[in-house]
């Protein structure tokens, strides 16, 4: 009887976790909205290393967006965003089988394949083993 009460209390502890794991501190609160025009606030990271498809939280403090504009124009906010600062215009581009967002002005043409799905937006980049950047309307 205490073997089992023993390994009940072992398992518990072993496969629960803490309530701060499952919330976190400081949580984004997304807002509804339609389409892309908003503030969008970084919220995952998304890659692998050859092994697996791995999602790491992003802090809420201090706030990483993009802010895109009904007219074509984004506005970038944050270090962890560096790469997206060259860019002031993005255009969407539907001719393919993917949607694909291209951001300007680029000597490269770069573009990212895009997901919009109610109030998350997931950016693909070009990566040999896939990765992306998940977002939340925030305005």
């Amino acid at each position: 009887m205490n073997r089992l009460v023993a390994f009940l209390l072992l398992f518990s502890l072993t496969h629960c976790q803490l309530s701060e794991d499952i919330i976190p501190d400081d949580p984004i609160t997304p807002v509804a909205g339609q389409g892309l025009p908003g503030t969008w606030q970084w919220f995952e990271r998304g890659y692998s290393s050859g092994a697996g498809y791995y999602l790491d939280p992003i802090p809420a403090k201090p706030a990483q967006t993009l802010t895109f504009s009904a007219d074509g124009h984004v506005q970038v906010q944050g270090s962890g965003l560096i790469n997206y600062q060259p860019f002031s215009q993005f255009r969407i581009d539907t001719t393919g089988s993917e949607i694909l967002m291209r951001f300007l002005p680029s000597t490269a043409n770069y573009s990212e394949r895009m997901i919009l799905k109610g109030d998350t937006l997931r950016l693909y980049q070009s990566c040999y083993e896939g990765c992306h950047l998940g977002f939340l309307r925030i305005r």
